[in-house]
């Protein structure tokens, strides 16, 4: 009796071509995982906040809404990386490094694939710095920790939560919202542009996280607030999460926000005021997530930068403040698919150089590119050299001389040259 053809063929696929089973098996472990989780790093009340030296570092006297860090893992089989998101001025690379070291111990992930990006809000946990006592009160080692190991289990969690998975990126615009805050040049630039991560689960379709990245200072609550608070972030994401749903988690990644200020809404105080632009932040990310069409493969890829830099604290800074002879720090690119580019800025850069950075990975070949800011690192203001010539308010708290700006933007522009999208013909 003749075997059927398509058996037959079948055999001799098995014979010929032994590869062509573990091929597919491997393509289908390369096909996405993600997950996420969330942890609360709100002190206990009386600690004091930190953002406003007005405060005198006084301690808080409540929580109007916690303060949160927030995890999302992206796996492709090939490149696993974590965003962590924290509620908070702004965790200094000693934070920053014993965060990775324990939560890649806890999950696998490589170190330098862990992104821990500060949102800046003025109403988050202080007692975290010994140099900087006015501006986030007296210093507590307990404290400082407690911001940490909230962020390692959030980590941890995202890791046990990795479940089968979709993505996409896009990007939007939320105007009126932003101001140019600095004194020079008059009517500075704005950059009101939204990057958008969706991830879905594969198994119901369902988003499970949706990250926005927003260039603004979350300072609608002022130097009179002691409750702790996420500001319009937290408002932002309450307002996604209700209308994306049941299962979703949204995660806040704040830009280049260095000389960019909130433009708060008419409302009877300030919390009335952050909800309004959180709410309107929330309403053009909810528009974007609704409109992009996510798929289950992705390629990442990244290129680090370490740096050690020399304080250069100008003149008008207190002598009294010791400045270590050095600081490690870092600039790193991660790009999707050779389309978009995520650069990881280790403080508040200027609206100027950001659309420098943003400038140069167009030109590079990148369909977006988009800046984390206060991300693995939080140094203070990044400025041009003429913002610093002019002697802005955020020249006097630039503590690494004019050229450190430039010297960023450099680095920046390095890294995205070494995973530049290749032309094909």
């Amino acid at each position: 009796m003749k075997k059927p053809i398509s058996v037959v063929f079948a055999l001799l696929l098995l014979v010929f071509c032994p590869v062509a089973a573990g091929a597919q098996s491997s393509l289908a472990q390369s096909r996405l995982a993600a997950g996420t989780g969330k942890a609360d790093i709100t002190p206990p009340p009386g600690t004091p906040l930190a953002g406003y030296g007005a405060r005198l570092g006084k301690p808080s006297t409540g929580v109007h809404d916690p303060t949160e860090a927030r995890a999302l893992i992206i796996d492709t089989g090939d490149s696993k990386i974590a965003f962590v998101s924290v509620d908070h001025l702004g965790f200094d690379h000693g934070m920053v490094t014993r965060i990775q070291a324990m939560a890649s111990e806890a999950t696998g992930i490589l170190r330098d694939r862990i992104f821990v990006m500060s949102s800046h809000t003025h109403a988050g946990g202080g007692a975290y710095l010994e140099i900087f006592p006015a501006l986030a009160g007296r210093y507590d080692e307990q404290v400082r920790r407690h911001y940490e190991e909230g962020a390692i289990r959030a980590v941890v969690m995202a890791n046990k939560n990795l479940q089968p998975a979709n993505i996409a990126i896009g990007a939007g615009e939320a105007r009126g919202i932003s101001r140019f805050r600095s004194s020079w040049p008059p009517e500075g630039p704005v950059d009101p542009e939204v990057g958008v991560i969706r991830v879905d689960s594969r198994a119901t379709g369902r988003p499970i996280a949706v990250l926005m990245n927003f260039a603004a200072h979350p300072t609608v609550l002022g130097a009179k607030n002691f409750e702790f608070s996420a500001d319009f972030v937290g408002y932002a994401r309450n307002a996604i999460e209700g209308m994306m749903g049941g299962g979703v988690m949204a995660i806040f990644a704040n830009g280049a926000q260095g000389t960019i200020a909130p433009r708060a809404f008419n409302g009877k105080d300030d919390w009335e005021r952050a909800e309004n632009v959180g709410q309107i932040l929330a309403a053009e990310v909810f528009k974007v997530a609704l409109m992009l069409s996510p798929r289950d493969v992705v390629e990442i890829k990244v290129a680090r930068t370490p740096l050690s830099i020399k304080p250069q604290p100008p003149a008008m800074f207190p002598a009294s403040v010791p400045f270590p002879p050095a600081y490690d720090t870092e600039v790193n690119v991660i790009s999707f698919d050779s389309r978009f580019a995520f650069v990881t800025i280790p403080g508040e850069l200027s609206s100027i150089l950001n659309l420098q950075v943003k400038e140069r990975g167009r030109l590079l070949g990148f369909e977006k590119t988009f800046l984390l800011g206060l991300t693995n690192d939080a140094l203070g203001y990044i400025i041009s050299e003429d913002e610093y010539r002019h002697k802005t308010y955020e020249s006097t708290i630039s503590l690494f001389g004019p050229h450190f700006g430039s010297l960023i933007v450099n680095e920046a522009f390095q890294a995205l040259e070494k995973i530049r999208p290749v032309a094909t013909r």
